[in-house]
């Protein structure tokens, strides 16, 4: 009797996350965290150019450009941190964790900066666009401090080892042993 697709055992989500196995795989993944790191600053940077740091109107509109493009950049680190977790690469985790606290000591700097342009500001913007300037300042002091607090967060968790990285292979052989899958002795 030949066995059917059905009686086949379905691979559980781990072994699917597996990427020790599988350097392609591992690849494409690296490549589309540093894709979505990169590029959306690109993008943000080509809009800026040239750069006008002494021009309080460049600066304000600059903090605009970039707080709308924090979004990509954090899921590539995400999707950064998931690799670490899923290879158990400390080094990894690390490294995503010292960029994460860059880039929230960079928005920090850049919400107080931001915070006393948008201030300064306030005084030469005419009253046909004040509710305009009004609601950018509010979004763009949002957006940068959830993003601030989205990244510490971000940071804190790689430098955070994980309690079941190193305990989980144990108890997959122990479960497979209990089941009576792996090594079959005669039939």
């Amino acid at each position: 009797m030949k066995p059917s697709l059905a009686d086949a055992p379905t691979p559980a989500m781990a072994d699917f996350l597996d990427l020790h196995d599988d350097p392609s795989v591992r690849r494409v993944l690296y490549l589309g965290a540093i894709l979505l790191v990169a590029v959306p600053f690109l993008q943000a940077g080509s809009q800026l150019w040239p750069l006008q740091l002494s021009n309080i109107q460049w600066r304000f509109g600059a903090a605009n450009a970039l707080s709308s493009v924090l979004l990509l950049p954090y899921l590539g680190m995400s999707l950064l941190v998931l690799m670490s977790r899923a290879l158990d690469s400390r080094a990894l985790a690390r490294t995503v964790g010292v960029i994460s606290a860059l880039f929230t000591l960079g928005l920090l700097g850049s919400l107080a900066l931001f915070a006393l342009d948008a201030l300064q500001l306030k005084k030469i913007v005419n009253s046909a666009m004040m509710n305009t300037f009004n609601t950018t300042s509010v979004r763009v002091g949002l957006v940068t401090t959830l993003f601030l607090v989205a990244f510490a967060l971000m940071a804190l968790a790689c430098f955070k080892t994980p309690r079941t990285s190193k305990a989980a292979p144990a108890k997959k052989g122990e479960k497979q042993a209990e089941e009576g899958l792996g090594l079959i002795v005669g039939r």
